[in-house]
């Protein structure tokens, strides 16, 4: 009963209005960004028969319904894939919940949750490049909204956004990695005054591999400055059946459970494309100056979290 009463005075702070106001305008300037852009918005898939297998360990998160088998969704990055065949569905986005149910060890972590919510994204006939020159200047755009519309509330925070007047830097995984060793994303992040680009990671299967060279990729993460991490992560895509086979080969995935979306590629409907998601409580996070992921969420899912509601 304490521990009830306490969530919900916690409730009554003043962060949590200002972080709410700030939320709205957040989203508000992503989506208008986009329709301004002439970008359809998709609602969210809950749950497939398929869905983003990540590039580390999660524990299942399906549901059993009648006779089938449904994954909840990890991310909708073969339902964007799809979605670019349909009609006027050149260029989409998604403000898309993800169920991600991380594994203990990451428990003390201050930027995971097990359910989050990604601003979602994919242009057919999209390069990395210009997908990159999107991303820059829809996060401007986002962090100007905020300093115009919420200068009370970041106030109230104690945050004084910055501003970003240059191109954010582009470096390679194979120069930082060298450079600093395994742990070159926080090192890079925590010494960092403007957000930037890491690209060529080696993950999952739909990254698209750079043509013409093997063990090379066509993708890129978006990195906060001031030690806040990850933002971003996004890829040119693989769309050609015999290289999707290949690269799932490479991995060594049970080929079985992407029947079907293997069949579209199979039969070319698949579009080259690039696109990418948003964490948007980790951009919370950081427009709030809020060191903790759970207080920028009005329900605690963090990783190592007995959440009560």
């Amino acid at each position: 009963m304490e521990d009830v009463q306490s969530q919900i005075a916690a409730f009554d702070h003043p962060d949590v209005e200002a972080v709410a106001i700030i939320r709205g305008r957040v989203l508000h300037a992503l989506q208008t960004f986009l329709l301004d852009r002439d970008f359809r918005q998709l609602l969210p898939i809950l749950m497939s028969p398929i869905t983003d297998p990540l590039n580390h360990a999660v524990y299942p998160a399906e549901i059993q319904y009648q006779q089938r088998r449904l994954k909840l969704t990890a991310s909708m990055i073969f339902h964007k894939q799809l979605a670019l065949t349909a009609r006027g569905h050149e260029r989409i986005f998604i403000v898309a919940p993800n169920i991600r149910l991380e594994k203990p060890e990451i428990k003390d972590s201050q930027r995971h949750l097990l359910e989050f919510s990604q601003f979602d994204f994919e242009i057919r006939g999209g390069t990395m490049q210009q997908a990159m020159q999107l991303i820059e200047q829809m996060v401007k755009h986002t962090l100007d909204e905020v300093r115009e519309h919420c200068a009370a509330q970041l106030a109230q925070l104690g945050r004084e956004l910055p501003r970003y007047e240059t191109a954010f830097p582009v470096y390679s995984t194979n120069e930082l990695q060298a450079e600093l060793g395994d742990d070159f994303e926080r090192l890079m992040s925590e010494k960092a005054h403007t957000p930037f680009f890491i690209t060529n990671h080696r993950r999952e299967f739909y990254d698209r591999e750079t043509p013409g060279q093997r063990g090379h990729y066509n993708n890129y993460d978006l990195i906060w400055p001031e030690g806040y991490g990850e933002a971003l992560s996004g890829a040119e895509r693989e769309y050609e059946h015999g290289q999707i086979l290949y690269r799932m080969n490479e991995l060594d995935m049970d080929l079985t459970p992407f029947g079907n979306f293997l069949e579209v590629a199979r039969q070319g409907l698949l579009h080259p494309s690039a696109g990418g998601g948003l964490g948007i409580e980790r951009l919370l996070r950081f427009i709030c100056g809020k060191r903790h992921i759970r207080d920028v969420a009005l329900f605690d899912r963090s990783v190592g979290s007995d959440f009560l509601f």
